[in-house]
Parts: C-alpha cells; sequence; structure tokens
C-alpha cells in the first residue's frame, strides 16, 4: 500500500470519527461520495436546490 493510500484512510478515519460525535450529539449529517448520482447533484448543486446553496 502506498504513503497516499495510508494517507487517504487515516483522512478516513478522522471524519468517520467526527460523524460518529456528531450524530451522538443529534446533528444530522448529509454527505454524497458518488459525483453524478442525484444526492450527490441534490448536495452540491450551488445554483438552486443545493445544500451548499449559496
Amino acid at each position: 500500500m502506498s504513503n497516499y493510500e495510508r494517507q487517504i484512510q487515516a483522512t478516513a478515519k478522522i471524519y468517520d470519527q467526527a460523524m460518529r460525535a456528531a450524530e451522538q450529539e443529534d446533528i444530522e449529517i448529509l454527505s454524497s461520495v458518488v459525483p453524478g448520482s442525484r444526492l450527490h447533484e441534490i448536495i452540491h448543486n450551488p445554483i438552486d436546490s443545493g445544500i451548499d446553496e449559496g
């Protein structure tokens, strides 16, 4: 496994821990890591319907 792959795995663990901590405090998290999916487009649409709308 390359250093890059180890770094990605370590970063994912940090994000997973942060999401678990937020969920324990009753914070709802909606995310998508599948570009091109309908959910990803809804979340990341900066123009009219996205959560990142701005």
